[in-house]
Parts: structure tokens; sequence; C-alpha cells
């Protein structure tokens, strides 16, 4: 990112303009996450929630195995330079045993919390395999469009992103070896430039293989709306640190970025729709049809795999659809 930039926050009624690059986005994240915070005191969150929205990242792109202790959460927003807290502190404090929150001010207390969800962090685990998914969800995007040597950098990103984070947590499940060897063979059959008719299998087999990863979560927690609704928030939230990592100016400067966006985005709507029970659609068929309209929304600014001349919806736009999504979102 250059040193400099121009940004407009345009946050839920708020205009402010910034000045460079590193102190604006600080500012505007600030901004955001305490909307989010304040808006989470008003809801049935516990109270440590505003904690979680206090850490930063240390990696960039690749770099989740750097300085955010056990497999680096430096999260999926790390491959936006270090932009933002990271999207997985959602699960800090989580107590699986229990089966829910546990001690969601984690260690720190209320609203006090620095700590990193630990890499074999169930939710942490699923969310990641959830962007891995999203890479690839592009990645064949790309690659059925003709675009073969952008669509191998994001068949790639799992293995050199996730994976690391994820090996011990998926080999204590059974599941590691199944994983790496289906990406490793999708991979390479992209990098050797097969017809997609040919790569086809190798795709639905690592479709298979991380579906069935990600099923290995207890499943009390994949019918707890609270743990799945931060899966959701820890997607979106890294969307948006993508986009603002891809756009400088008004132009995108950083297509992988809005690409990785895009497909992590295009995955939580996926798993939504597939959610439904969870979120109480049967019982409250408006809520859940708010959420899926407010993901929508959030998407508009991911019209296509390949970026668009001028960016669809100003950043400001964005975050502020972030911010309602968010909100529907915080209240499970």
């Amino acid at each position: 990112m250059a040193t400099t930039r121009t940004k407009l926050w345009i946050g839920v009624g708020t205009s402010v303009l910034l000045g460079t690059a590193s102190a604006g986005w600080a500012d505007s994240v600030e901004a955001h996450e305490g909307e989010m915070n304040a808006a989470e005191q008003s809801h049935h969150h516990e109270g440590g929630e505003g904690g979680e929205q206090s850490q930063h990242h240390q990696g960039g792109e690749g770099g989740e195995g750097g300085e955010g202790g056990e497999g680096g959460e430096g999260g999926e927003g790390g491959e936006g330079g270090g932009l933002g807290p990271d999207p997985l502190a959602v699960f800090s404090g989580w107590d699986a045993a229990q089966g829910g929150e546990g001690g969601e001010g984690g260690e720190g207390g209320e609203g006090g919390g620095n700590a990193s969800a630990p890499a074999d962090n169930p939710g942490v685990t699923y969310t990641r395999l959830a962007m891995m998914q999203g890479h690839l969800e592009v990645a064949r995007e790309l690659y059925r469009q003709g675009e073969q040597d952008a669509a191998v950098v994001h068949f790639a990103h799992p293995l050199d992103e996730q994976h690391p984070s994820v090996e011990s947590a998926l080999a204590s499940r059974g599941v590691h070896e199944a994983v790496h060897s289906s990406l490793e063979t999708l991979e390479q059959g992209a990098r050797e430039g097969l017809a997609w008719e040919a790569l086809e299998s190798r795709y639905a087999e690592v479709e298979t293989t991380l579906e069935e990863a990600m099923a290995t979560t207890e499943a009390s927690l994949l019918q707890d709306p609270a743990f799945v609704s931060r899966v959701h928030r820890a997607l979106v939230t890294a969307s948006l640190y993508e986009y603002a990592e891809a756009v400088e100016e008004g132009e995108f400067t950083n297509v992988v970025e809005y690409q990785d966006g895009r497909g992590m985005m295009q995955v939580g709507r996926q798993l939504l729709e597939r959610q439904g029970e969870v979120f109480g659609a049967r019982d409250d068929a408006e809520g859940y049809q708010a959420l899926l309209s407010a993901y929508d929304e959030v998407l508009q600014a991911w019209p296509s795999a390949e970026a668009p001349a001028q960016p669809a919806v100003s950043f400001g736009e964005l975050s502020g659809a972030v911010f309602r999504l968010e909100q529907l979102l915080g209240d499970y």
C-alpha cells in the first residue's frame, strides 16, 4: 500500500476525510469497531465482546504463521497488509467444552482482551476451512473464464495461507492428509493448465474433503447460532479488509485482494443458505430474509471475479453495509 492515501470514510451517517493510509485506516477501523462494540452492548452479547475487536494483525499475505501466537492468528485480514483487527479474534474466549461462550470476555475481562483465539479453537479451524473454500470459489470462477494465471494464485492460497495454521488441528481430527493431498493435486493440475473438464473432478474432491473436515466440528456448535454467526462475522470482516487493501484512490490496485474478498463473501452467502435452520428461518422467516438481503447488499461491492474499472460502491458505502450485516449477525 502506498504511504499516502485519501479515503472517504462514511460510517453510518458520519463522513470523515482521512489523510495518510496507515493513520486513516486505523481511524476507520476504530470507528467501525467502535460502532459495533456500542451496538453489541445493546444486544444480548457477553461483556467481553468489545475486547475481541481490539486485535491487530502482525502479518501480511501469507503471514499467518507470524506474530499472532500459535498458528499466527494474524488472520485472513492479514492478507490485507495488517490493516485491521484479527477477524478470527471473534472466537477469543470461546469455551467449546461448555458448548458456548464460556469466557467471552476472554483474557482481559469486559472489553479489554488482546488475546487471539488459538489455532485449535473450533471456530478458527472452521472459519479457516471456509476461507479456503472462498479462495477456491474465486479460483474456479477465474479458471473457467480462461484466466489461468490469476486462478493459480488463488488455487495456491489455501495451502500457502490457511493450511499451516490448521494443520495440527486437522491432524488431530484425522483429516489432514485428505485435505492436504486434495489441495495439492488440484493446485498442480491448475498449474499444468488442464482443461476445466479434467480439473473439475479434482475440484470436486477438494470440495468433499473440506466439507468433511468442517463436519468434524462438534455437532452442538454447528447447531449453535452464536457460534455460526461468528463464523460469518469473521468472513465478512476479513472481506472488508481485503477490499480496503485492494482499493487506492478510487481504483483497484491490488486485484488479488479484491478477489479474495469476493470468494469469502460468496462462500459466506452459500453457507447462510444452507444454515436456515440454525438461524431460525422457520420461526423467524423475516429475520432470516433480512440476513440474506444484508449479505446481498455487501456483495454488491464484488460484482465480478475480475475487478471492475471503478469500484461498484464506495468504501464508505461498503463499510456501512458491513456494519448493518454485522449488527444482524450480532443478534444471534
